[in-house]
């Protein structure tokens, strides 16, 4: 939000700022600090006149050759006062009499140019008559500024041109929508220094009834559109804008376009209400109705699109066609133009919610949607009227035929919804805010005092009322103030949070530690200190990304964003290695020395999918499915800092081992890996198919690891090995150790078990996780663990038997070996080697 310091000024009298000895010099920033300090913060203040400082008004009294230079001019030119000055120019579009901008000796110009006196062929040059570029006003200019006939001699020329002014940039939190005008902001700076708002002097409308327009107004949205205020103006002149009102609209960065179009914008500016007038005469079948749009209705806007309306969108509409799309833009079907004659102006009042899907689904962000998403006054409809019509009249001419306000019940009752009551006991906001009972920065009559400055009726307060509590009506305007905690920030931040001594809250009640909230946090702080154990380092990428990336590794995405910041992050990104691999190849790239780095990253966040289209159902609703991953990749040395000799690129095994030791610190269970099928090697075209596995929790897939495919690596010229692991973060939590829950401890065995090595003969299709298992299940109860320990014209397996409450005989590790054995061969087709 832009606000003019000159336009403030109108309102509120600068000079009663606190500490603020030039309101000119030193006004914007004092207030700056005052609005920032009750939440309503300054991002900057701009000078319009930045540049402008010692360049006046001069006028040409002589123009003659430079007797040096054919292409030069030698001029003679006055400021009103002393003697006329000497100034080579290099412009020929100037004449004596005319009147230019003279940029004085010891000037800077907005281009960065600083003038100076010099000779130039000879001649002595006493300033510079500037043109439109180098006062940075146009991007090329052919000759020099020419100004009006009535500039007064010596006037600076910002003020001449209107920018003798200081703007500041608020940024407003979303439930500030009274604030997104001057009048808005008025009001704050009265309440902070004790004085009152100087509001504009208009006549007031007088509503006509429906009778006096040629149209009948009809309210077809129900609480969508709770009421709307017509007007309609005969005889008006549209053509330019006056001066000031260019200027103004200019220096807050919106351009002019007619008189009508200009009031309607300099009052949303001024008041905070968004207005619009359409031409009369193009306001068909005798009626303007506001409705539901129908589905695949189209209508044409003010900024030249043409858009398909879905369903869901509130429009205006006359007898035949949609004009208008209700609180985001006008049709250009109904536009105002130099032709027109007669104008029918409107102010309405729109459902918030509705504005703001309809304004993001057809990407139409406007001045006037942005402060109806956030609400506007319901009870100021009359009082924006009655002043646009009357800029309109001033500036248009014409007269009024007729106006008529249209409304729900809602807003015609004795206490119309806007009018809402607040209340709480006396010492609600001395618990709330802590502050102690006697200080008098929080004295009921202060409370008082900051809550009626804000615009606020207190209707009772401690002291007035028998049961001592606090009942406040807030302004029609204050849509944020709907319960006590909203009055009590309102106190805190008038008053200031200085004045709240630091206190610690009492226990109510003893505290009750539970972890069912907090037990993912904490798995996951685990998981990370694990991996950050391990040597890796922590990556914060993007939740979006390119399709054009995505393709390139073979995946797409299926959640697309319809207002990405650009086309580098359009797709939400189904799997966090894209993102990672990414990172390596930058490591890669900014890496200098001869070794490859040792790359250890890891992420842990969500991941986007859809199954089917996404569409919203509820404001927190889309269809699109949110699920965590964690993911990481190593590359290069094995020791980053060992010795050369002990150097070795990172394995299978290495990444293996990382996989196993994050499952062992998070005490997961019932996870398994097994080598690629076909069907897994399709589904997952980033992995190597024969240097991969994949990770199981029972029936389900956990996650991936391995290396990078071949093909993919040489596409993305990777200079070393890049081994991955995706694992789903939602099954290691399901077969998690709980973070708090504490492992019972086990002594070690009191009696010696007893292990037998076998050597097996068995098909390359085997897997040692399946051998394991047989070998487990066979040798119930007695075997307790069985591993793999060697590899050699066949495989080693070493399975050790043992029961806690005794010593094992020979005969009975015999018999569980035998049943072991026969369980091998039925299942497994293995064989002893002999």
């Amino acid at each position: 939000m832009r606000i003019s310091w000159k336009w403030l000024a109108e309102f509120v009298d600068p000079s009663v700022l606190p500490g603020c000895k030039d309101p000119q010099v030193d006004g914007p920033r004092v207030l700056s600090e005052i609005l920032t300090s009750r939440g309503l913060e300054v991002e900057g203040i701009e000078r319009l006149d930045h540049g402008f400082e010692k360049v006046v008004v001069a006028q040409i009294l002589e123009k003659k050759p430079h007797p040096q230079a054919d292409r030069l001019s030698l001029c003679q030119v006055t400021i009103g006062q002393g003697e006329p000055l000497a100034i080579v120019c290099g412009a020929q579009n100037m004449k004596a009499g005319d009147k230019v901008a003279l940029a004085q000796v010891g000037s800077s110009l907005p281009n960065g140019m600083k003038i100076s006196q010099g000779k130039i062929r000879g001649e002595i040059s006493n300033g510079m008559l500037c043109s439109e570029s180098e006062l940075r006003l146009a991007e090329e200019s052919e000759g020099i500024l020419i100004l009006p006939e009535n500039a007064p001699l010596g006037m600076p020329l910002a003020k001449v041109l209107g920018r003798d002014d200081i703007i500041l940039s608020l940024k407003l939190t979303a439930n500030r929508g009274d604030c997104l005008s001057h009048i808005g902001i008025a009001r704050e700076v009265a309440a902070a220094v004790g004085t009152k708002v100087k509001f504009p002097q208009f006549p007031k409308i007088q509503e006509k009834g429906p009778q006096s327009l040629p149209y009948e107004i009809e309210l077809n949205a129900g609480p969508m559109n709770p009421q709307f205020y017509g007007c309609l103006i005969r005889g008006v002149k549209v053509g330019p804008s006056p001066e000031w009102l260019v200027k103004r609209l200019e220096s807050l960065g919106s351009r002019s376009i007619n008189n009508v179009v200009d009031v309607s914008n300099l009052v949303m500016l001024e008041m905070g209400h968004p207005t619009h007038a359409y031409d009369a005469s193009r306001i068909e079948g005798g009626v303007v109705r506001v409705r539901q749009a129908a589905p695949g209705e189209t209508l044409p806007l003010l900024d030249g699109t043409e858009i398909t309306l879905q369903g869901f969108e509130v429009v205006i509409a006359d007898g035949k066609k949609p004009i208008g799309l209700a609180g985001v833009m006008g049709g250009g079907n109904s536009e105002v133009q130099n032709e027109t004659k007669d104008i029918f102006f409107e102010c309405a009042e729109f459902d918030p919610t509705l504005v703001r899907k309809a304004s993001s689904k057809h990407q139409k962000k406007t001045d006037a949607s942005h402060r109806f998403e956030r609400g506007i006054d319901p009870a100021g409809l009359s009082t924006v009227v009655s002043r646009a019509v009357s800029l309109i009249l001033e500036l248009a001419g014409g007269k009024v035929e007729g106006s008529h306000w249209e409304h729900l019940p809602s807003r015609s009752s004795d206490v119309p919804e806007w009018k809402r009551q607040i209340s709480f006991k006396s010492d609600y906001l001395r618990n709330f805010l802590g502050f102690d009972s006697g200080s008098p920065d929080f004295a009921p009559n202060r409370v008082k005092e900051v809550l009626e400055a804000l615009g606020c009726k207190v209707i009772s307060m401690p002291g007035n009322a028998p049961q001592g509590e606090w009942i406040i009506e807030p302004p029609s305007y204050r849509l944020d103030l709907a319960i006590r905690e909203d009055i009590a920030e309102e106190v805190a931040r008038c008053v200031g949070y200085a004045a709240i001594p630091a206190t610690l809250p009492q226990l109510t009640s003893s505290p009750v530690f539970t972890y069912s909230s907090s037990n993912d946090f904490a798995v996951i702080e685990k998981a990370k200190d694990c991996l950050k154990g391990l040597g890796f380092h922590e990556t914060l990428n993007y939740a979006f990304t390119s399709s054009a990336w995505l393709g390139q590794l073979g995946m797409r995405s299926s959640v697309e964003l319809l207002n990405p910041l650009s086309e580098e992050y359009r797709s939400m990104v189904p799997s966090l290695l894209p993102g990672l691999i990414r990172n390596a190849s930058e490591n890669w790239n900014r890496h200098f020395g001869s070794e490859q780095p040792a790359i250890r990253l890891f992420e842990l966040r969500p991941v986007f999918s859809a199954a089917g289209p996404i569409q919203s159902q509820e404001q927190t609703q889309t269809g699109v499915q949110e699920s965590w991953k964690l993911s990481w990749i190593l590359s290069g040395p094995r020791y980053a800092e060992g010795l050369r000799s002990e150097r070795g690129e990172v394995d299978f095994f290495d990444v293996k081992a990382t996989v196993e030791g994050v499952l062992t610190a998070l005490g997961t269970k019932g996870i398994r890996f097994q080598s690629f099928t076909e069907i897994v090697s399709k589904e997952n075209p980033l992995f190597h198919p024969g240097k991969s596995a994949i990770v199981l929790a029972g029936n389900r897939i956990a996650g991936v690891i391995g290396l990078l495919h071949p093909g993919k690596a040489q596409e993305l010229k990777s200079r070393a090995p890049l081994w991955m692991v995706e694992l789903d973060w939602q099954a290691l939590i399901q077969l998690s150790r709980k973070s708090f829950d504490v492992p019972a401890f086990r002594s070690w065995p009191v009696f010696p078990p007893m292990e037998r090595d076998y050597a097996l003969v068995v098909s390359q299709d085997v897997s040692a996780e399946k051998l394991c298992q047989v070998a487990l299940k066979a040798g119930k109860p007695l075997a307790k663990t069985a591993r793999v320990f060697d590899v050699y014209k066949g495989i080693a397996v070493r399975v050790i038997f043992y029961d806690e409450g005794r010593s094992l005989q020979e005969s009975e590790t015999e018999a569980v070996s035998a049943r072991i054995l026969e369980s091998w061969k039925k299942e497994l087709g293995a064989d002893l080697r002999s």
